[in-house]
């Protein structure tokens, strides 16, 4: 049995702006709704390593099924908003405008200290992330194989999940676009 964590490519949307946090807010619904950047194509290990699972799981964020197509993914057996990237909360301020970069460590804080406004809480994201790894680790016994074209933060606490339920894997979890970890299951 194995998993493999892909990071979905890149997307197609501008991340060089300077916003206030409404307009934040508004940027974080666009990316969510965008596809990838079709100039962005995966890299033949990452195709060659999607070829290799026997199921692909998307979440349903253009971006993830978009790059499982990239990838040369024919079938999605899931595609669900449980596996969408967590939350990133934001606000309805006017002031200041400073980077998109900026704002997305600032809310990626606050989020983790508690503040969830326009988001789901960072203990329910957890909670989401625990039942994604199990999700997952329950696809992999019935199918062997198991792809899933996910996002940076989900992907890093499912890897986390993973390593507790007794999955190993020898690389971090994927964060740049296309990286992507194996996780397998120690032989008994």
């Amino acid at each position: 049995m194995k998993i493999v964590l892909m990071r979905h490519g890149k997307p197609r949307i501008d991340k060089h702006l300077r916003l206030n946090a409404a307009e934040f807010g508004a940027w974080v619904e666009k990316y969510n709704a965008a596809g990838i950047d079709s100039e962005c194509q995966p890299p033949l290990e990452a195709i060659e390593q999607a070829t290799k699972c026997a199921f692909t799981v998307c979440s349903n964020l253009a971006r993830s099924v978009e790059s499982a197509k990239a990838l040369g993914v024919e079938r999605i057996g899931v595609c669900s908003s449980m596996f969408r990237e967590m939350d990133m909360p934001h606000a309805t301020w006017r002031f200041p405008s400073i980077s998109l970069l900026a704002w997305s460590v600032f809310f990626r804080l606050a989020w983790a200290f508690g503040y969830s406004a326009n988001a789901e809480s960072f203990k329910a994201a957890k909670t989401r992330a625990r039942g994604c790894a199990e999700h997952l680790a329950n696809l992999s016994s019935t199918h062997g194989t198991v792809l899933f074209v996910g996002h940076g933060s989900l992907n890093w606490f499912i890897a986390k999940y993973l390593k507790r339920m007794g999955w190993l894997s020898a690389e971090k979890p994927p964060r740049k676009y296309w990286e992507y970890s194996v996780f397998h299951v120690q032989a008994t």
